[in-house]
């Protein structure tokens, strides 16, 4: 069988979208087990590069619909990766030096996964019921063993590399940043291609436990902020959602009251007093630092500059102020500007069209939990916000179809065709057929 360009980057995604996000929780907690051997390293970094590959050659099949249908955004979006790498090099050519050079390396190596995550976005098949499936499995298998976890060893927190043996490299297993990002988008992919009002409070109820398990403070209050969001929006349209909004509350109050103990000295509720924090006023001066930098240069920013003053690569503000520090106020301002829009226009769709479909849930979601993110949390070399920019495309993309679709006229030259009330129409039938909290990229051990 021969696969056209569409239907081969559509396979790509789905498969990608897989290994990328629950698949990466199962391997790695398979390397920490010892099941099998880190044939793929971190999997994150080898699989991307391979993807971005296989885009990179599909990419001209894609393109004229990509830039036909989203009305200028992906336009935009492929301009901002053009500016970045430009910016870059530009700054490298003009200044040189290691530093330089290091900024440029992690500028490259973020522009891929932004670029994999865009094109993944686009052109995963979020409506195939075998997709859904897979994740289900996964989520359910993910869920069943921290589960596991928990009531085996009194522990609210997994940390996948206490798990390795002394023969197996530390870096070949992920920290808990990895595993919390991939459940984080387990979780909001199954909850927009749910449609039961309780499957979704379920899926809450557990997600809600399986971030906290893991561990990463930033993506478990993200998500507890956007399924608080979600079921007050859904509570003004039904009855049904306010009376699941209740029952989630009441059972996560449940939950924490009566493990109030155990969960008191973890450090997920170290955020009722990050003052006594390292990490907090670690990423304190961090900010303050891209703050001076962006004061003395405030329209070109200082490329390189979170290097150049902490020696490291992860030296980075962890919120957005790290993309104007880099990419100055154009790069920002682009940035910003399109996780904002995304949010915004998939937010308009849900609640002034009536749109309820998966698509619209999903870009909605990834791109509040991305847009909170970087607000509070996380540097631009966090790749997450690219596979937001690539949800909103997708979700532009398939409505203006299915708008044209159902404003196409069935052809045919047999008037009485059209008058027998029980005649199927064949062609609308054929149609419809065919129809790092570091944010590190994945390629190199995260600096925290």
């Amino acid at each position: 069988m021969v696969l056209s360009g569409d239907a081969l980057t559509t396979r790509v995604s789905a498969i990608g979208f897989f290994v990328l996000f629950p698949g990466f929780i199962l391997y790695h907690t398979l390397v920490a087990m010892g099941v099998i051997p880190a044939l793929l390293g971190g999997l994150f970094g080898v699989v991307s590069v391979l993807m971005f590959i296989v885009y990179c050659a599909l990419l001209p099949s894609q393109l004229y619909l990509l830039l036909a249908s989203t009305r200028g955004y992906a336009l935009v979006t492929l301009f901002f990766f053009a500016y970045v790498l430009l910016w870059s090099v530009a700054n490298y050519g003009l200044i040189g030096g290691s530093v330089m050079q290091a900024a440029l390396t992690q500028t490259v190596e973020t522009l891929v996964l932004w670029l994999v995550l865009f094109m993944l976005g686009y052109r995963v098949p979020l409506a195939s019921p075998r997709l859904a499936r897979a994740f289900w499995i996964a989520f359910v298998l993910i869920a069943g063993y921290l589960i596991f976890h928990v009531a085996t060893t009194g522990q609210w927190m997994f940390f996948a590399r206490r798990m390795i043996e002394a023969e197996i490299e530390g870096d070949s297993v992920s920290t808990y940043q990895g595993y919390a990002r991939s459940a984080l988008v387990l979780l909001l992919f199954l909850i927009a291609v749910s449609e039961r009002a309780m499957v979704r409070a379920v899926l809450i109820v557990l997600g809600a436990f399986v971030m906290f398990v893991l561990g990463a403070r930033s993506e478990l209050y993200a998500f507890l902020s956007l399924s608080a969001l979600l079921l007050m929006l859904w509570a003004g349209m039904s009855v049904k959602y306010m009376i699941t909004l209740l029952a989630v509350v009441a059972a996560l109050i449940a939950l924490v009251v009566s493990q109030f103990e155990a969960l008191a000295g973890s450090r997920q509720l170290q955020i009722f007093d990050l003052s006594g924090t390292s990490s907090w006023l670690a990423r304190q001066n961090l900010g303050q630092r891209a703050v001076e930098q962006i004061l003395d240069s405030p329209l070109l920013g200082r490329f390189g500059g979170h290097i150049a003053s902490a020696q490291v690569t992860g030296g980075y503000a962890h919120s957005m102020l790290s993309a104007w520090v880099n990419y100055g106020l154009l790069g920002f301002t682009l940035y910003i500007g399109l996780t904002l829009f995304a949010f915004v226009g998939a937010g308009y769709r849900l609640l002034f069209v009536g749109d309820r479909a998966a698509r619209w849930v999903f870009a909605f979601s990834i791109n509040f939990v991305c847009l909170l993110l970087m607000a509070l949390a996380k540097p631009v070399f966090w790749p997450l916000p690219a596979l937001g920019w690539g949800a909103f495309a997708n979700a532009i993309v398939a409505s203006r179809q299915e708008r044209d679709d159902d404003d196409t006229q069935p052809a045919g030259t047999d008037d009485s065709h059209h008058d027998e009330p029980g005649q199927p129409d064949a062609a609308r039938d054929i149609q419809g057929r065919n129809d790092n909290e570091s944010g590190t990229p994945d390629f190199r051990p995260s600096a925290l």
